[in-house]
């Protein structure tokens, strides 16, 4: 995708706040809003009968001993395999976690969404912030709020409030505990070349937890997650995303975190990590290792990481590695990998 789709996102985004539901249906069409996957959606999608991974890297980073933020998330991007994946021109989703207006760890620092998108631009790509906060709340407000949409201007790069954006149905045959096996997506981020999510590392009071795979609920259509989490299988649901939402890398920022509560409040720790990887299922074994070595609650710090029904629910289908011996520690200290060890099993 070139730089003449970043550019008309970033015209409309910045004179009208977000990507309005006429120009969406203008830059992002089908035939007609028709209930079918509409052509290129399934860029971002596991094939329909996935092969997990033999090994998937997880980068691990203490910013505590790194000289700055940038160099510690730089580090964490390099050793998780860089952004060559980025062409010259590839249009790059940057998918926070904004579910409120409260600041880090409740939702994403801007800082580190800055420095992920200087880092997209000097690999050549054309960045854009999009997201959906919590339904019937606004994510414009969220998002000046929490610092992200000064952090876009800085960078002059579009910040969508997807609540304005078409939506488009795209069906996946392992989404099984969504209806008809679809879910609704908004077309900003089908029409993405790459997904790039920011994500925190916290306890959930519904999901048990929320970092790389729970983030991707912000491209879900709001009235669809209503639907979400009425009756049983909401962590199943959730796991299901991933199936037609992949990013190509999730970076997690664990400097702080919450270790109850949760989503957008809760009781701080302090894991001191920032990780990333390519395997959204992985880098959430290796949170939910952080969190549980930082004073978890009993509801994710009991037990194995991979009975939790979010995570057995994605080894099922195929999201990532799906046992700790399938994971690759890069960076980690040999205390550090011992005791990430003890928790991955």
């Amino acid at each position: 995708m070139d730089r003449s789709f970043h550019r008309r996102l970033g015209r409309r985004s910045f004179l009208a706040g977000a990507l309005g539901a006429a120009s969406a249906a203008a830059l992002y069409a089908t035939s007609g809003g028709a209930r079918s996957t509409p052509a290129g959606a399934r860029s971002h999608a596991l094939p329909d009968s996935p092969s997990p991974p033999a090994k998937s890297t997880v980068a691990v980073v203490r910013p505590s001993a790194s000289p700055s933020l940038r160099a510690a998330v730089e580090e964490a991007v390099r050793l998780a395999g860089g952004l060559g994946f980025i062409r010259p021109g590839d249009s790059v989703l940057l998918k926070p976690a904004v579910n409120s207006g409260n600041a880090y760890p409740a939702t994403t620092d801007p800082e580190v969404l800055q420095i992920v998108a200087r880092l997209v631009l000097e690999a050549g790509g054309a960045p854009f912030v999009a997201d959906r906060t919590m339904f019937l709340h606004s994510t414009r407000a969220a998002f000046e709020r929490t610092g992200i949409l000064d952090a876009a201007r800085s960078l002059e790069i579009p910040c969508l409030a997807l609540e304005d954006a078409d939506v488009a149905w795209v069906r996946h045959p392992l989404a099984v505990n969504w209806p008809d096996r679809t879910l609704r997506i908004y077309r900003p981020v089908l029409a993405a070349d790459h997904i790039i999510g920011l994500c925190t590392p916290r306890t959930h009071s519904r999901g048990d937890f929320t970092m790389a795979m729970k983030n991707a609920v912000g491209i879900v259509d709001g009235a669809a997650r209503v639907r979400m989490h009425l009756g049983s299988g909401l962590r199943a649901r959730l796991a299901e995303i991933s199936l037609v939402a992949r990013p190509s890398l999730v970076l997690l920022d664990g400097r702080a975190g919450f270790a109850d509560g949760g989503p957008d409040q809760g009781d701080r720790c302090r894991p001191d990590v920032i990780a990333a990887s390519t395997d959204p299922l992985a880098l959430d074994a290796v949170g939910l290792a952080f969190l549980r070595i930082a004073g978890a609650n009993d509801r994710i710090g009991r037990g194995s990481i991979w009975d939790l029904p979010m995570m057995r629910r994605a080894a099922e289908i195929g999201v990532g590695a799906a046992s700790g011996e399938r994971i690759r520690l890069a960076g980690a200290s040999d205390a550090d990998a011992a005791r990430l060890r003890r928790e991955l099993g």
